[in-house]
């Protein structure tokens, strides 16, 4: 009969079997969890990226309405109201100015817009254009002599690259 404490026994038993694979799961289990936590960091990285292009989009809109209605752009009134029929007869100024931005890989329309109707200048919106962005500022609209009407003036923009 053996006597004596158990734990003694089980503390200086030298009989045991190597595992050597008892690891591998454990080792699996914190490269899975890294793998995620850099793909976290990456999808992070990317929405931070869209969000601030689209911030920059925003902003170069803004610039855009705000060049087009101050008081030394060509189809502003007196007031700051726009003149339709002079908008629709002189297109070429609006198509150098757009020239500007292409070469920054930016293109845009002018969107005028009042309570019978609204109308794009240049040309209409292009179809298949992906993302772009829209900046109103409210505006008066000089429609002829007898009519002027509260509207507002919309630049929409997006990239061409």
């Amino acid at each position: 009969m053996r006597g004596g404490n158990p734990l003694k026994r089980f503390v200086k038993n030298e009989e045991a079997v190597s595992e050597e694979f008892t690891s591998l799961p454990a080792l699996s289990v914190v490269m899975i969890g890294f793998t995620l936590f850099i793909l976290l960091i990456a999808h992070t990285y990317t929405a931070y990226e869209q969000r601030i292009d689209s911030l920059e989009k925003y902003q170069t809109a803004y610039f855009i309405a705000t060049k087009l209605t101050n008081p030394y752009c060509y189809f502003i009134k007196e007031g700051g109201i726009v003149d339709l029929p002079l908008l629709r007869t002189d297109i070429d100024t609006l198509n150098l100015l757009r020239d500007e931005y292409k070469t920054s890989g930016v293109n845009f329309i002018v969107r005028i817009s009042w309570e019978d109707g609204s109308e794009d200048f240049p040309e209409p919106l292009p179809d298949g254009i992906g993302d772009r962005v829209a900046t109103s500022k409210n505006v008066g609209i000089y429609l002829n002599e007898a009519q002027t009407t509260p509207g507002k003036l919309t630049i929409i923009m997006w990239s061409e690259r």
